[in-house]
């Protein structure tokens, strides 16, 4: 139940809108470049998103139709979490070509479902540090989720007028990695999730609760920030926090 928006200054929005349980939420996107129109389309059991952007490639300005990737997948690796991005799907390789529509651009780099240092479009392609056989190569996304002000029952009307410290923070996620926690967007904490993989291997995707010792800020608010700048999936559950309140 997404409807999906441009607006006039390029961003691209998102009304996330259920009647029945009265849920009406805004998000906004935005991008290396210009977001200029949408459409939804229905393909199978999904509904894809198609959208014109307008970008400046290598001094050029040019025009790209785009395709909002599923995020019905079953291996890490095949996780398309990268903005404008391509698929290598073949041998095992280091030298990655096709991306002349990104020359010049810093790119996201997931390689058999691992982080890949990021890498600047030279000539149509980039180099990894070793070989993948599935690479998603595009711009970056940052995603960012920030709660509401917190309001709970004290004597000073719902916890207004005093300060607040979030010390710790859980949440529960699906199939999720790459999370930073913390007060604001200069006080992140990773989420650290590497247990039992074997060395060389990425950190498998969780689904279960998380907990985060939050970097202790004294603010009014009580808000928890959570940004996820991988290329890879997050998807947040539910969130509890704990918070100390001031005198």
């Amino acid at each position: 139940p997404i409807i999906s928006f441009v607006s006039s200054s390029g961003y691209l929005l998102s009304l996330t809108y259920v009647p029945e349980q009265q849920i009406g939420a805004w998000s906004w996107h935005d991008t290396d470049g210009v977001y200029e129109s949408c459409c939804v389309v229905a393909e199978g059991n999904e509904d894809r998103l198609y959208v014109v952007v307008q970008r400046t490639i290598n001094g050029s300005s040019v025009r790209y139709i785009e395709r909002l990737a599923s995020r019905q997948f079953v291996d890490q690796e095949d996780a398309f979490f990268v903005d404008c991005g391509l698929t290598y799907d073949g041998a095992a390789t280091v030298t990655i070509s096709g991306l002349t529509h990104l020359e010049g651009k810093s790119v996201s780099i997931l390689a058999d479902g691992a982080v890949h240092p990021r890498r600047v479009v030279s000539a149509g392609t980039i180099t990894l540090d070793n070989e993948a056989s599935v690479v998603q190569v595009g711009l970056p996304i940052t995603a960012d989720f920030q709660t509401l002000p917190l309001a709970q029952q004290v004597d000073s009307a719902f916890g207004q007028g005093r300060m607040k410290n979030v010390n710790d923070a859980t949440l529960r996620v699906y199939r999720s990695s790459g999370i930073f926690v913390g007060p604001d967007e200069d006080n992140l904490v990773e989420a650290k999730q590497r247990t039992t993989e074997m060395y060389g291997e990425p950190p498998a995707l969780k689904s279960e609760e998380i907990e985060v010792m939050v970097t202790p800020q004294w603010r009014d608010s009580g808000q928890v920030f959570v940004r996820q700048s991988d290329p890879l999936p997050l998807t947040i559950v539910s969130l509890t926090a704990e918070v100390a309140l001031g005198g």
